[in-house]
């Protein structure tokens, strides 16, 4: 990991150096993402999100790759707990795992073209949370937050289409992007979507702690400044 910062450092001083400097890019995502391995044993549903990425830096004729940061939001959705005096009567949210994730993207792709094929890698991490909040039948109310950490890195491929401007001149261009993702997750502790039950009148709920590992499948529109 360390022989990879190292490179990183040594493509971005040079991709800055005068004379090599290629126009920053940005893009908007939707996003699925499907829990993989250990962490679909306690997390089978699939979570929904939003995703940004900006490029400091773009693949140009000289330097054939970018550098930028990635920013994302998946959550794995909202259960609802029923009333445990009538069965009928839903009255609590117990939004379960949502990742806010921060990675730095490093990016490999044509530097022109209708049609670009590309390959990256990314590390980063993932602030892991969970809120429920319940309020029984006699107006009583609680208020419940688990969270935690996990670094993650991974591998991913996609594909950039054109549909404005030049695709030989990417000053102004916009492509639909289309991309999947592999990140390894460290081990993090989370509830899932049944975490959270009664006990007679006493609320109570259980953690799992596994590693986060996921697949994503992006969509989205890639805009050249």
């Amino acid at each position: 990991m360390k022989r990879f910062f190292i490179l990183l450092l040594f493509l971005s001083i040079t991709n800055f150096t005068p004379g090599i400097l290629a126009q920053p890019s940005a893009t908007l995502y939707l996003t699925s993402a499907f829990p993989v391995g250990e962490f679909k044993d306690y997390v089978p549903n699939t979570g929904f999100g939003a995703s940004t990425e900006f490029f400091f830096f773009t693949p140009s004729q000289r330097t054939p790759y970018g550098m930028g940061i990635s920013f994302s939001y998946v959550s794995y959705g909202v259960h609802l707990l029923p009333d445990p005096y009538n069965q009928d009567v839903l009255f609590s949210f117990n939004r379960a795992n949502n990742f806010a994730s921060a990675h730095i993207l490093f990016q490999i792709t044509p530097y022109k073209g209708s049609v670009r094929p590309y390959i990256e890698t990314l590390f980063g991490g993932s602030y892991i949370y969970s809120s429920t909040e319940i309020t029984n039948s006699y107006g009583g109310y609680s208020f419940l937050w688990i969270d935690d950490w996990a670094w993650s890195y991974g591998a991913g491929a996609g594909l950039k289409l054109f549909i404005h401007g030049d695709p030989f001149f990417n000053s102004g261009s916009v492509f639909i992007d289309l991309k999947v993702r592999y990140l390894f997750g460290t081990p993090a502790e989370y509830l899932n979507r049944n975490s959270v039950y009664f006990d007679g009148d006493v609320i109570n709920y259980s953690t799992f702690e596994s590693k986060t590992d996921m697949l994503t499948a992006s969509i989205g529109l890639y805009f050249y400044f």
